[in-house]
């Protein structure tokens, strides 16, 4: 099947981004929706092994202790956060995303048969090393791609709307990973994991229009890293998108082994506490957009994650599935307040610096938080008990976010938002 779309078409896209027809419109919809149903594939994919693999990794075949499991976890996320600054700054330079894109799928597809040969946690941890190397060519430039197609203040929308599809797919993933666990075998959902990368891979390539080459368009040059960081408002986002990745995935590694082996509770019901959170943050992402759009951004990126890091400290708590499933929706509410602002940021930043570099910085941050976490709670874990992580982690969670407001607080305000009506191309 030929491969939907020219160069030409992007141009349309970048050239009329606020006042662009009719016909611009439905190019750049088709942009958004082809990356929109790609990456929500993918991270169905990827959610699956969330409820599994902390299980899995302390089974006996594999008999990972909490530190093997938490640098199980962190060795996905410390991968990504080495190689998404060189694809990022590659992505910028040759202008090649729709590439990058359908190879970390390809790649991700292939390495999720890994899982099933992997022996011990040595050989688990190789997995999740490789899969790290494929995800940093998958969201952070697909987000690249959707920053450089965003209207002029209509970038909290764009970018809200855009994450539903990483919510969505990491929340429907856990019920889905835990249901082929309890009915079928853990096998079989990295399996599933596998097939499901392969149908976005074949998404992107036969329906994505390519982006333009470097010879087919006089390129900026994307700016250095030490000139990306020395902007106190990306320093501001950066931090929060770290202690937020570190708390969240200090909750993910250890709430399933808290909710299986302290309540007893099944891969089912685990997967239901873990799946509603996120997909309570997949609805919200829109009208926050929309909000973040109207108001000051700083305000929701401060207030919303400093709520979001105290609730965790509730969990040791909870003593019932439905106490935990109540829970995990509050933090799917108070979590999905700051990501759309955060992002906006990110994009009006990425406009001046070079939308893969700072997208690549934005994910890293993230990325060595996911990587962080579980390494470091780990540890607490092992010395401490279960129920000491989610105080450590709601600790961080809250000091970094005031660490965060204060660097935001000193970057320039944010030029009033235009009043619009609701996006109709996308």
């Amino acid at each position: 099947m030929p491969c939907a779309g020219t160069v030409d078409e992007y141009y349309i896209v970048k050239q009329h981004e606020t006042t662009g027809t009719v016909a611009d419109r439905a190019v750049r919809g088709r942009i958004f929706s082809v990356l929109f149903l790609a990456i929500f594939t993918a991270m169905l994919g990827l959610g699956i092994i969330i409820p599994i693999l902390p299980v899995y990794a302390r089974s006996e075949s594999i008999g990972a202790s909490g530190l093997w499991l938490g640098a199980i976890f962190a060795g996905f996320s410390i991968s990504r956060s080495v190689f998404m600054p060189l694809i990022g700054r590659s992505s910028d330079r040759t202008g090649m995303r729709k590439a990058f894109i359908a190879t970390g799928l390809f790649l991700y597809a292939v390495s999720s048969l890994g899982y099933i040969f992997a022996f011990n946690a040595a050989s688990l941890l190789c997995v999740r090393v490789i899969q790290g190397f494929c995800s940093a060519m998958i969201v952070p430039i697909a987000m690249a791609y959707i920053g450089e197609i965003c209207p002029k203040d209509k970038e909290a929308t764009y970018m809200g709307i855009f994450t539903i599809s990483l919510f969505m797919g990491f929340s429907v993933g856990p019920f889905l990973g835990g249901c082929i666990q309890d009915f079928y075998s853990v096998n079989a959902a990295f399996v599933v994991m596998g097939l499901l990368c392969v149908t976005a891979f074949f998404f992107v390539v036969c329906m994505l229009p390519p982006s333009p080459g470097k010879q087919s368009i006089d390129r900026q040059a994307p700016s250095s890293y030490s000139s990306i960081l020395k902007s106190r408002q990306i320093r501001g986002i950066v931090c929060y998108r770290f202690v937020n990745a570190f708390a969240r995935a200090s909750v993910l590694t250890f709430l399933p082994l808290y909710a299986s082996y302290r309540l007893e509770l099944t891969g089912t019901q685990i997967g239901i506490i873990i799946s509603a959170g996120v997909l309570l943050s997949s609805f919200l992402q829109y009208p926050f957009g929309r909000l973040a759009d109207a108001v000051d951004r700083r305000y929701l990126i401060i207030i919303g994650n400093i709520l979001y890091a105290a609730a965790i400290a509730f969990f040791p708590y909870a003593f019932s599935f439905a106490q935990l499933l109540g829970l995990n929706l509050l933090l799917g509410v108070l979590g999905a307040a700051p990501l759309p602002a955060a992002t906006a940021l990110i994009v009006e930043e990425g406009k001046q610096f070079g939308m893969g570099s700072t997208m690549a910085v934005f994910n890293v941050a993230m990325s060595l938080g996911l990587g962080m976490g579980p390494l470091v709670t780990g540890v607490v874990h092992d010395v401490v008990g279960v129920k000491a992580v989610f105080f450590f982690a709601a600790g961080i969670g809250v000091l970094g976010t005031l660490v965060s407001g204060h660097l935001l607080s000193a970057s320039p305000p944010p030029s009033a938002p235009a009043e619009h009506t609701i996006v109709e191309d996308i």
